[in-house]
């Protein structure tokens, strides 16, 4: 499947704002809900949006993930069960989206673009997530995702997020997401590595198209994780009072990881430029290569092309000025002899200058 960058396929020019529209090739929703305190924890099944009420009473904190973007009634009573901004809603279901921050009068609103390792290759889906007073709420395109070492912490009672507030699991929520793309990382730098030693041995067309094809894999990934820096940066600011002073502190953690990214990226950038120039440089020496070993040949065959020619010419044989041994016998051996020994010496000669297989590679 070819990935979109910021294009939104599909999208309807001239909707009411706020309108939603199930993204092409959606599926349908899958919900876990996740409520817990410090002591205790309930995994439930999502069944109907009547029992939310209820949780958000008993719980200090339920998280609600969504898996699936196809059911946009399912999306919409989410939307205002939890007084959710219908704009915000939209950009759940226009896919992609620019990774960002925005702050409603009851929430946090963050996007960002999610990167999974499936078959060896990564597949992006956009992961939206709301962050209110008691509840988080995550919408994914499809199961699957980097959150389920969360989900064993919090099963697990580790006290750090049993313990904290809902901004300290979207915190978790969103290194989770960076830190996913460090795998991702290392997939293009094994892809690079062999690429590389591909072309100095053997350098084909096929070769620069996966060069080509990888540079474009990289540029979405620096699309998809550059916005992301400003936006973790937007979860510490502002005055919703959604984020304690010492999360902020994790975030910025989190903000570095973003940085280590964006860093390899760029070095990977340029060693795509790298790989582009020893892919040239590499024909170019195999053209040379080609070219030397057709010049040696020609230069051979220069002199043995003219004593054949001077032996080809029609002379007549009784002229006091005939040819040497053109009248002999073993004129014809004598020749083929001559120019025998002109091949071979100067075949020595190419190859004591280093022309030829190595040798003492003297200046000629």
């Amino acid at each position: 499947m070819k990935a979109r960058l910021l294009s939104q396929k599909g999208y309807k020019p001239g909707n009411a704002p706020g309108a939603l529209d199930a993204p092409e090739g959606a599926l349908d929703p899958v919900a876990q809900i996740i409520c817990y305190d410090p002591e205790n924890l309930e995994e439930i099944e999502f069944t109907s949006i009547d029992d939310i009420p209820a949780l958000l009473k008993k719980w200090p904190l339920v998280w609600i993930n969504v898996s699936g973007l196809a059911d946009v009634g399912l999306i919409e009573q989410l939307g205002i069960q939890f007084g959710i901004h219908p704009l915000a809603l939209e950009d759940v279901v226009h896919i992609p989206q620019r990774a960002k921050v925005e702050e409603f009068e009851n929430c946090l609103f963050a996007v960002f673009r999610m990167a999974v390792i499936q078959n060896d290759a990564h597949a992006l889906e956009q992961v939206s997530l709301f962050l209110g007073k008691n509840f988080v709420l995550t919408f994914q395109e499809r199961p699957g995702d980097v959150f389920e070492p969360i989900r064993e912490r919090i099963r697990k009672g580790r006290p750090r997020i049993r313990m904290a507030r809902p901004d300290y699991l979207v915190y978790a929520l969103m290194d989770a997401v960076v830190d996913g793309y460090f795998p991702v990382l290392e997939l293009y730098s094994d892809r690079l590595d062999a690429l590389e030693e591909r072309i100095l041995n053997n350098p084909t067309q096929k070769m620069m198209e996966e060069v080509y094809r990888i540079k474009r894999e990289l540029q979405l990934l620096r699309h998809c994780i550059w916005p992301l820096r400003e936006a973790v940066g937007n979860l510490t600011s502002g005055e919703h009072g959604l984020v304690n002073p010492e999360t902020a502190l994790f975030l910025r953690d989190c903000q570095d990881h973003v940085i280590q990214v964006l860093d390899i990226l760029e070095n990977y950038r340029e060693r795509i430029s790298g790989l582009t120039d020893l892919y040239l440089s590499s024909i170019s020496n195999k053209m040379n290569e080609v070219m030397k070993v057709l010049t040696i040949i020609a230069t051979i065959f220069m002199p043995l092309g003219f004593l054949a020619g001077i032996y080809g010419m029609n002379f007549d044989t009784e002229s006091p000025y005939n040819m040497p041994e053109l009248s002999s016998p073993i004129g014809y051996p004598i020749l083929l002899s001559v120019m025998a020994l002109v091949g071979i010496g100067m075949l020595l000669y190419f190859k004591n200058l280093g022309w030829l297989g190595g040798g003492n590679k003297k200046k000629p």
